[in-house]
């Protein structure tokens, strides 16, 4: 059980280091800092995340073709800002790739939201709810940025989108999964309608996020581990939201592991929220460094703030 396979889809659109430097008044200097790539991904004009999505389950389902109506569930994880309100983008896609039998609906739990989607949809393939189910991660990050803040840490939010494919038969089974939600950080961000657009907005700032990133990363590691028997010695690689490059390798190094256990991106593109562990795992499918096996520990984080760790293994 677990995922049987996934693809990405990247929008038209690119923004610069030097855009966002006219935008914001920050310095190239200070942006590379943040947004090492010198670009990321953006949605071009007329592409929408939700049809992002759409074109990734459509990968999908023309490689790995399964009958749409075993397709049981349809789950579209992400921020819960979808563009249109009071709206749902999981029965949209449903619709365009003629899914007519499945129970369509959101998770919202932003970074976090794509592997509590994936653990959802395992749970109930395994229960025998369902034959197969689809699990769309799809944010429009860098629209809900407004550079005038001056709030740099938000300035590498791009957009991109995966879909994965859960089925009995599995290239990745899902092993386990924790979550953890801290709420005293609840109030640190929160969306405000600017012209009639959401905007990310910053509340007061509490010393220590950064140790609770860290913390909350390596005992969710721990737990999970314990849960199955295994080691950090054990694990091949350790895939990371790509949110902050220097919590990243913090991370890795509390738990004594090497850079080379895992997968840095942040010279490539921006922040895609939840579709961060999947352009990570496609690149270690690509270069052919996993194989059958190979344990794989996701670490995954979320403004609320939840953190969520969870092991997938090569079948």
């Amino acid at each position: 059980m677990g995922i049987a396979d996934y693809a990405l889809a990247m929008p038209g659109g690119k923004l610069s280091v030097d855009d966002v430097s006219r935008e914001s008044g920050q310095t190239v200097e200070k942006l590379g800092q943040i947004l090492p790539s010198g670009k990321f991904s953006v949605l071009a004009e007329g592409e929408t995340s939700w049809s992002l999505g759409r074109d990734a389950a459509a990968r999908i389902l023309a490689r790995t073709p399964v009958p749409l109506d075993e397709i049981g569930l349809v789950l579209y994880a992400g921020s819960s800002e979808w563009g249109t309100p009071f709206w749902s983008p999981a029965a949209k896609i449903a619709q365009e790739l003629g899914i007519t039998q499945a129970h369509c609906y959101e998770v919202s739990n932003f970074c976090n939201a794509g592997m509590v989607a994936v653990k959802l949809a395992d749970d109930q393939v395994r229960a025998g709810t369902h034959r197969h189910a689809l699990v769309i991660v799809s944010d429009r990050l860098s629209q809900l940025v407004e550079y005038g803040t001056g709030y740099v840490e938000l300035f590498n939010f791009a957009d991109g989108a995966a879909a994965v494919l859960v089925s009995a038969e599995a290239k990745y089974e899902v092993l386990g999964a924790a979550h953890h939600t801290d709420p005293q950080w609840v109030d640190s961000y929160y969306g405000e309608i600017k012209d009639g657009e959401v905007k990310v907005e910053r509340g007061e700032k509490l010393d220590g996020l950064g140790e609770a990133f860290l913390g909350n990363f390596t005992d969710l590691t721990h737990k999970v581990l314990a849960g199955l028997g295994q080691e950090v010695a054990d694990v091949a690689y350790f895939l990371v939201t790509h949110g902050n490059q220097d919590t990243h390798r913090k991370y890795l190094a509390a738990l004594g592991v090497p850079d080379s256990r895992s997968v840095f991106q942040y010279d490539l593109d921006g922040h895609l929220g939840g579709a961060d562990p999947f352009l990570a795992l496609e690149e270690l499918e690509r270069e052919d460094r996993i194989g059958p096996g190979d344990l794989v520990i996701v670490a995954t984080a979320g403004s609320g703030f939840t953190w969520g760790v969870t092991a997938i293994c090569r079948t």
